[in-house]
């Protein structure tokens, strides 16, 4: 099968490139109309409905049929954006004072004279909103009194101050004003030290979601307290929270840095790799338990979400359970599980939720990797080994001894493909915004992925053992001597000479063309290929 025709058995995809298409179009059409009428996102909508009424009376016409579904989810992705970003504008009035109840929905976190958090403003000069509004807040300490301190994640303030719209004030490429957007931003604002109170405030206008979001995260801290290290081991409390409960906050700028040019940062923050752990413990212990597989996943599934609920339900591990899902239900129905099918339905059911991810760099890069894995790994892999290669019947301790080299051979080989093939789909963007491209990658995976691996295992068998102080103590000195070695083995590789390529400046359209090539190379890769299989005939 060549690469177009192996495109072809994958519908879903093409429909989630013309979705993306769509939102791409209609960002470029309300940026450059800013002015349009509310109801043209009726119009697109009415559109797109037309296109799908079309495309039923079209059935004797596959191809008509086709190009008209193709265009009312492009129609679709056009009106979806335009509701959505309507949704994003700035709704206060600049430079007026205003008075406002509010609850803290982030862990707030020092930076320099000021405590920066994240605020649901619920009421406005006394009036209840209807829809609570997030904004980032930053609040001048008063050092003397100390009485900041008392504002933590879901602190009542009353204050007062003026909003100001969000800005950029990052260069590269990386938009912070669409980030902001993405995640529910809509202002910001500076809160002088003595124009805020404590105060008892209502949680009514915050959605049902994000109140029981809220919940989650306060007992998230509660469950980061227990992963405390030793007095001298902030940094490893501080990334071993990360890696299991997704609380970031405690990394320092130096670890963050060594962690981003080691090529670790993706271990730093919950996705697919941490889930699919989580999963595979929760497979081993209750897939043989139940004769009806439905059973046995419904409860993994069950479990997964409640996990992605406690740990704050942030976007990244969103995504990945989203996806898991999917897989979980391509076990239960005997499909695929793993192709580009299933991972274009996670991103389709994304992107209906909400059309701003498309721009979420944790969303574009989780996707490329899980693509670029679904491409290029069965490819790398069989450079050295066969999957259809069978082992030998003889029972030997020789042979034994030589099965088992080779299975370590094909474990380490198989950990080299999955990195090189998730590399080659996400380097280009992590150019793009980061200017920075890791060196010893495949070096850093070798160590970070284990270590990873057995810290999670870990964090698991310590929240059981709770009620056994011994066992407890135990196993935190085992995580904090593990943790000790990634964090030592992580500045070691950051150090190292030419350990990354710095300041490399690309545009979007140098990015898409690096992409084209990519796929021009696949194209060539597979009718090569299906040539040497027709010589190979012949011969």
């Amino acid at each position: 099968m060549t690469f177009t025709d192996y495109l072809q058995t994958q519908p879903l995809l093409r429909v989630a490139v013309a979705l993306m298409a769509g939102i791409t179009a209609g960002d470029g059409i309300t940026e450059a109309f800013p002015a349009l009428p509310a109801w043209s996102v009726w119009l697109w909508y009415s559109f797109m409905a037309l296109c799908l009424i079309l495309e039923l009376l079209s059935r004797q016409h596959p191809y008509r049929q086709s190009a008209l579904l193709f265009m009312a989810v492009f129609v679709g992705g056009i009106a979806m954006i335009d509701e959505t970003k309507r949704n994003t504008v700035f709704p206060f009035s600049e430079n007026e004072m205003m008075t406002y109840e509010a609850v803290v929905i982030s862990e707030p976190q020092m930076r320099g004279k000021t405590l920066q958090c994240d605020l649901a403003l619920t009421s406005i000069n006394g009036k209840p909103l209807k829809n609570a509004v997030n904004i980032k807040a930053a609040i001048l300490r008063d050092t003397i009194t100390n009485d900041w301190k008392v504002i933590v994640l879901g602190t009542g303030l009353r204050a007062q101050s003026i909003m100001q719209p969000v800005r950029n004030f990052h260069s590269g490429n990386f938009n912070y004003v669409r980030w902001l957007h993405i995640h529910g931003f809509r202002a910001t604002t500076f809160i002088y030290y003595s124009d805020w109170n404590t105060a008892n405030v209502s949680l009514k206008p915050m959605a049902t979601l994000d109140r029981m979001r809220l919940y989650a995260m306060q007992q998230r801290q509660k469950l980061v307290s227990r992963l405390r290290l030793s007095k001298d081991g902030d940094q490893q409390s501080a990334v071993v929270a990360a890696m299991v409960l997704g609380e970031k906050h405690a990394i320092s700028h130096e670890t963050k840095e060594a962690y981003s040019v080691s090529g670790a940062s993706h271990i730093l923050a919950l996705s697919g790799l941490h889930l699919s752990i989580i999963y595979s413990v929760l497979l081993l212990l209750l897939g043989r338990g139940f004769k009806r597989r439905w059973l046995s996943q419904a409860i993994i599934l069950l479990t997964v979400w409640g996990y992605v609920f406690l740990v704050g339900m942030g976007a990244s591990v969103v995504r990945s359970a989203v996806m898991l899902s999917i897989y979980s239900m391509c076990v239960v129905s005997g499909r695929d599980k793993a192709s580009v099918n299933a991972l274009s339905l996670a991103a389709l059911c994304l992107l209906v939720a909400n059309p701003l991810c498309l721009w979420d760099i944790g969303f574009e890069m989780s996707f490329m990797a899980v693509l670029g894995i679904l491409m290029f790994y069965k490819h790398l892999y069989r450079l050295l080994f066969r999957k259809s290669e069978r082992k030998q019947h003889k029972n030997t301790n020789g042979n034994r001894m030589s099965q088992y080299l080779k299975d370590g051979l094909k474990a380490v080989w198989g950990m080299v493909s999955v990195s090189v093939a998730a590399q080659i789909s996400t380097a280009p963007l992590v150019a793009y915004y980061f200017g920075r491209f890791s060196c010893y990658f495949l070096l850093t995976n070798f160590i970070v992925i284990p270590c990873a691996t057995l810290i999670i295992y870990l964090a698991l068998a310590i929240f059981i053992t709770a009620a056994i102080p011994p066992v407890n103590t135990f196993l935190l000195s085992f995580m904090d001597a593990t943790s000790t070695l990634l964090n030592n083995a992580v500045r070691f590789i950051a150090s190292l000479p030419h350990a990354s390529l710095e300041n490399i400046h690309t545009s979007a359209i140098e990015i898409m063309c690096v992409y084209i090539l990519i796929a021009i190379a696949c194209i060539v890769y597979s009718h090569v290929r299906k040539l040497g299989g027709l010589i190979r005939k012949g011969a």
